[in-house]
């Protein structure tokens, strides 16, 4: 099963949050390939800064998650070939272009989205759905 991947749903299997660390974990054990937009990198990465700022991990332990991030194997797509498509939805919705790149990938590979963000959920219900969609 192929997906686009939510920063949110790499950031709460990373940081076992719960409820939805359970929910991830099964969602990374049944998709096979999966793809983002490269910003989900830099996201996650802000993620483990505030996870660490806020105490929920140390810094080491923050270095071990980028770790495991890098091995989930997500595909990073260029932004450039997402963004007028971005841009279109984003101004149709009023929802930020920075979660709209999500959708539009998932647009564009004709897949869904695995998602917690409910504003995308709910004006996306055709691609956005959460990771238990998935199995």
């Amino acid at each position: 099963m192929n997906a686009v991947v939510d920063t949110n749903v790499v950031a709460y299997y990373l940081l076992g949050t719960e409820p939805q660390a359970e929910e991830c974990g099964e969602f990374w054990k049944r998709v096979a390939e999966v793809a983002a937009p490269t910003s989900w990198q830099a996201e996650i990465v802000s993620v483990l800064w505030m996870a660490v700022r806020k105490k929920v991990i140390t810094p080491d332990e923050s270095v071990t998650k980028l770790q495991a991030a890098g091995r989930l194997g997500i595909q990073a797509v260029s932004l450039r070939q997402l963004w007028r498509g971005a841009l279109v939805r984003s101004i149709r919705s009023g929802i930020s272009p920075y979660d709209i790149l999500f959708v539009e990938l998932a647009f564009r590979r004709k897949t869904k989205l695995a998602t917690f963000d409910a504003q995308l959920l709910q004006t996306f219900p055709d691609i956005a759905k959460p990771p238990s969609a998935f199995f």
